[in-house]
């Protein structure tokens, strides 16, 4: 018997929203990906700019471990917009995994 999508099951327009919110990061990182290979200079982010936009620790925990790659460019420090915005969108997809793990391992979750 094959499978039916009900839009009335709450679980399958769980499933749909969820394929729709990856598809969305993935095409949004695809176009991050495509500017950094035509444009570089569009991609590059200064420190300041990088720490405003994801958070002064979020920049130095990433850059501790090792994940943010930075270069000097005369006297500023610069990142990959397009590296930076992967490194966000992992640590999403690390988070709901964990929690849907956890979700599961919880009596009644």
């Amino acid at each position: 018997r094959q499978y039916e999508f009900n839009p009335q099951n709450v679980r399958d327009m769980e499933s749909v929203r969820d394929i729709m919110t990856q598809l969305e990061a993935c095409s949004n990182l695809i176009a991050d990906a495509i500017i950094r290979k035509t444009l570089p200079v569009e991609d590059d982010i200064s420190e300041h700019q990088a720490k405003k936009a994801y958070g002064v620790r979020w920049i130095v925990k990433m850059r501790k471990y090792g994940l943010a790659d930075a270069h000097r460019v005369g006297g500023r420090i610069l990142y990959s917009r397009h590296q930076l915005n992967c490194l966000r969108e992992a640590e999403r997809q690390h988070d709901e995994i964990f929690l849907s793990k956890r979700k599961k391992q919880v009596p009644g979750g």
